[in-house]
């Protein structure tokens, strides 16, 4: 495994970086090192080191028949990610003295040019009006696990099943999902609160791959977030309500001109000369406020789907399941990360609570819609196999 790292990672060299502070901004530049396979751990994605400035924004981690790896928003999205696991598999099956086949679409040689490209300021537009502000949304409550623990709850369903079911309301996978968790979510606050008056918006960010709505082939991070939400202020949503919510907002704000309002935003902030002439100590100070105000406080969870991931043929019949898990923060406490492959849709929330209301409420919905579910919980499965 070491060596196929050290092998695919030259074929990768934008992910070959490490994190520098500069006098007005963070910036990255050609790590020398070369990354080192880590034996996995009890709780995956644990903080990178603090001393970021020698290390890597990326791990790869092996157990058994396992590997793992862990990017850093800052370098990739699920896209450049999924797309370096397939290659270190494929060379890895390789050396093994296994027959991966043809590669497909698994990248195996060098790569620059486009795949490494900063496609946000590429399709950056003059600016543009900001997106609306918000309101502060629902949040979870419970008290948080000790720092760098994560509990992991995984419904693993057939395929065939939650398609059809998607299928039987003529909505997306992706709507479908996010419409059962915002039906949780909604179910858990009205338990808490009675007051309609009271009560917040309850809203999940999801993530969207913007290389299907601008053309570019980076495999660097080129991701935006689009927010469904409802108003229970205005009374108890059913089920097919928050549908339509979901259905017409992933339509609405996945269009160009739409979310062209977020990059314009996310960009404007590192073009503004008023902005870059702040010291990175002053930056730095500001940082946590508007990552708050801005990001986390508006939405009650996020919901990822990475979709069908597919492999070569001689690859897939080496590979058992895939899954894909999202990292915590102590605002939203849990998310949700999907992902699919042969005939199995796997699905994991990520807690930094002990608390599993919402994950037991999103997935008895499934189960009373007859899908079946089968439960995975990490300190179970893991119990007694790792070192913390």
């Amino acid at each position: 495994m070491q060596i196929s790292l050290e092998e695919v990672i030259k074929k990768f060299p934008f992910y070959r970086v490490r994190l520098k502070k500069g006098f007005f901004w963070y910036y990255l530049e050609h790590n020398p090192k070369l990354p080192r396979v880590e034996r996995d751990v009890r709780y995956p994605l644990g903080r990178l080191h603090p001393n970021l400035g020698k290390r890597f924004l990326f791990r790869v981690r092996y157990w058994q028949s396992r590997i793992a790896i862990e990017f850093c928003h800052v370098l990739s999205d699920g896209t450049g990610g999924i797309t370096f696991l397939k290659a270190l598999v494929y060379d890895y099956l390789k050396r093994k003295g296994k027959n991966p086949g043809d590669p497909g679409d698994i990248p195996v040689d060098f790569m620059s040019g486009e795949a490494a490209e900063d496609a946000y300021n590429r399709f950056y537009k003059s600016p543009l009006p900001l997106p609306d502000k918000g309101r502060e949304a629902f949040h979870l409550k419970g008290k948080l696990l000790y720092p760098g623990a994560i509990m992991i709850t995984t419904g693993i369903v057939p395929m065939e099943q939650i398609i059809r079911e998607a299928k039987n309301y003529k909505v997306s996978l992706t709507a479908f999902l996010v419409a059962v968790y915002i039906d949780a979510l909604q179910e858990l606050q009205d338990s808490l609160v009675s007051r309609n008056t009271k009560k917040r918006p309850v809203a999940l960010q999801v993530p969207v791959n913007m290389r299907s709505i601008y053309p570019s082939k980076t495999l660097r991070n080129f991701s935006l977030f689009v927010m469904p939400e409802i108003d229970p202020r205005l009374g108890k949503y059913t089920f097919e309500e928050i549908l339509q919510v979901v259905k017409e907002t992933l339509i609405i704000q996945t269009n160009e001109k739409a979310i062209s309002k977020s990059l314009s935003r996310n960009v404007g902030g590192q073009r503004n000369w008023a902005i870059r002439i702040i010291p990175l100590v002053f930056k730095r100070l500001l940082m946590p406020f508007l990552y708050t105000r801005m990001g986390e406080n508006l939405c009650s969870g996020t919901l990822s789907n990475l979709g069908l991931v597919r492999l070569p043929e001689e690859v897939a019949k080496e590979v058992e399941r895939v899954d894909f898990i999202l990292g915590t923060n102590p605002i939203n406490k849990t998310g949700c990360a999907v992902c699919g492959f042969n005939d199995k849709l796997v699905i994991n929330f990520g807690s930094n609570t002990r608390d599993k209301i919402v994950e037991r409420l999103f997935f008895t919905r499934l189960i009373k819609m007859g899908i079946q579910v089968k439960i995975e919980v990490n300190e179970e499965i893991r119990k007694g196999k790792f070192k913390d």
